[in-house]
């Protein structure tokens, strides 16, 4: 039985504590209508009865002042001081009534349409607070309601239709105010269950992206462990004496290889896009230069299927503009890939227009055009090509292959970047992808470098620590290092790690993050803090976490530079090559301060 009495408790209600809070914060409020009211009531009644009026009203506002400052945001209030709140709300509330009262009881007949006004104010401002738990309207409506059946009914000595009428009509605004406050109640609590509802489907759908983001994670690390095998071999192969057919195997393996990584770096890519975690980084760069780049890497693509490829610049288009040649670049490459293939005749012609109007904001609207003259696509699958996994139909991919991803991807980037990519109508396939840039200077020329004596050294001085528990992967980068006469050191774990800097020493440490015994952060960690041989020893992260922010964060912890698995021969070396000479990452970055 007191179960039962408890579970029905009106103090167990959560919305007492924001209402609570709610009426510590608008006492301003309500204060100003309760001095224009003491105003009135001075003229009409007196001021000695109005100043009485308004000295009961702040002895009950002071008395719920001290009970709701005891409320504290995002903790829950015990339940006897809930039920002070909602007692403490109750002299507000007759105050506010007995003023009406006085009105209708004075010597002047015409302050009763005045006291009608101060009770159906009363109602009104009650009506705000539908939400509201039911003590606490049933504590603020019940003065003003009773008053309302009361005062008519036994202070008010006439008789006729008149009288009469007045009585019913009030008994009947009662009637219909306690209808009204059931009807908004009902759809307030519908409209609470309704807001719930989303929020419980936002937090699924927040749940269900993060376990795709973890999902796609795992994945991507699972997968690019043991590619780093497959393709680091095909390459050491390929460096290796093979006749014709055996050499056309090997590379058939590392383009198909690479044609896989490929799907999973657009996976990766469509998750940063979903997450919002694509960044920016805007430098100056020259778009005409870009773009024939862009040009000359699908040059011998193009040649191969019979095809030209032209690129077009309109000379009154901007060269120099602040943007992200990256994302620019991945956008043209996706759109000429597409183009050369979906052509079997003619050509791709990549243009930039112009010139390119200034805005208000001061960046100027670019209009980059990619157009083929191939097979084209049906006016109806104009914007459903740009949807995930989509292409126009089942036949494209069994005869072109893709995963219907790129174009998906290169919109996503283009209205990052400010713009949009469309397909425009054309007897091919025309592609418009605009971006927003502001204009920039060209970059002062750099000096030619001085001859330095010690670059025309080979990596074949080097001395290299390898720290990697995977064994294929082990032999994947002796296959690769050793090739180029580089002496290796090849270790499990970062522990071992640590003991072999503490008695030989190295020109660079190449650093697997996820390890037994002791994982690769905490051995950079003790080798920078000088628990293993020289402290600026350059490390490379050389690892299969390669997520948004992943170089980022390596080389905020300390890494000279970041390689994603799967590595190809030439990077390492270039990344080893760099480290040494103090070209990339963090030591860069010390050189230049």
């Amino acid at each position: 039985m007191r179960r039962f009495a408890s579970s029905w408790s009106p103090w167990a209600d959560d919305r007492l504590d924001e209402v609570a809070l709610d009426t510590h914060r608008l006492l301003p409020s309500r204060l100003i209508p309760a001095a224009l009211v003491t105003a009135g009531a001075a003229h009409a009644l007196s001021l000695g009865l109005a100043l009485s009026w308004l000295v009961l009203l702040l002895l009950g506002e002071g008395l719920a002042r001290l009970v709701t400052a005891r409320f504290k945001p995002g903790v829950s209030a015990p339940r006897s001081l809930r039920a002070g709140f909602v007692l403490a709300a109750l002299p507000i509330n007759l105050t506010w009534a007995g003023l009406g009262a006085v009105l209708w009881l004075s010597q002047e007949a015409d302050f009763k349409l005045a006291a009608v006004g101060v009770w159906a104010g009363q109602i009104i401002y009650t009506q705000n607070f539908r939400h509201q738990p039911a003590i606490l309207l049933a504590i603020s409506a019940a003065p003003p309601l009773a008053s309302l059946i009361l005062f008519p009914t036994a202070f008010l000595h006439l008789s006729g239709i008149g009288p009469e009428t007045a009585r019913w009509s009030l008994m009947l605004v009662v009637l219909t105010t306690i209808g009204v406050m059931l009807t908004n109640r009902a759809a307030a609590r519908r409209m609470d269950e309704l807001t719930r509802g989303l929020r419980e489907e936002r937090e699924r759908a927040e749940d269900a992206n993060r376990a795709k983001s973890t999902f796609v994670a795992v994945t991507s690390h699972e997968l690019r462990t043991p590619m780093n095998g497959l393709l680091g071999m095909a390459h050491a192969l390929d460096r290796s004496p093979l006749d014709a057919a055996q050499r056309e195997h090997v590379r058939l393996m590392i383009k198909s290889g690479d044609t896989l990584m490929q799907v999973l770096n657009d996976v990766l890519d469509l998750s940063k896009i979903e997450a919002g975690r694509v960044d920016l980084e805007l430098v100056a760069v020259n778009l005409h230069d870009l773009l024939r780049a862009a040009g000359d890497a699908w040059r011998d693509a193009a040649a191969e299927k019979g095809l030209w490829l032209k690129v077009e610049i309109d000379p009154q288009a901007p060269a120099w503009i602040l943007a992200d040649p990256l994302r620019i670049r991945q956008v043209l490459m996706n759109l000429i890939s597409n183009g050369l293939k979906f052509t079997g005749a003619g050509g791709v012609t990549l243009q930039l227009t112009g010139p390119a109007t200034a805005r208000p904001d001061g960046l100027r609207d670019l209009h980059l055009r990619v157009v083929d003259t191939g097979v084209g696509v049906p006016a109806a699958f104009h914007e459903r090509i740009f949807d995930s996994f989509t292409q126009a139909d089942n036949a494209v991919s069994r005869s072109h292959g893709g995963t219907g991803l790129g174009l998906t991807i290169s919109r996503a980037l283009a209205r990052q970047m400010g713009g949009d990519l469309v397909l425009e109508p054309a007897a091919g396939a025309a592609f418009l992808f605009t971006l927003a840039a502001a204009p920039a200077a060209a970059p002062p020329v750099a000096a030619e470098p001085e001859p330095d004596d010690e670059a025309g050294a080979g990596l074949d001085a080097l001395r290299v620590l390898v720290a990697e528990d995977n064994a294929i992967n082990q032999i994947v980068v002796r296959a690769m290092l050793e090739a180029a006469g580089v002496a290796l050191t090849i270790v499990d774990d970062g522990r071992a790690a640590l003991e072999a800097l503490k008695v030989g020493a190295f020109d660079a440490v190449l650093m697997d993050i996820n390890m037994p015994v002791m994982d690769g952060i905490t051995a950079l960690a003790a080798i920078r803090a000088g628990a293993a041989g020289d402290p600026s020893t350059p490390v490379i992260a050389l690892t299969a976490s390669a997520m948004s922010g992943d170089r980022e964060r390596f080389l905020a912890l300390g890494f000279d530079d970041h390689l994603g698995k799967p590595v190809r021969p030439l990077d390492l070396l270039a990344a080893i090559d760099g480290a040494v000479r103090g070209e990339t990452g963090r030591c860069a970055e010390a050189a230049r301060s």
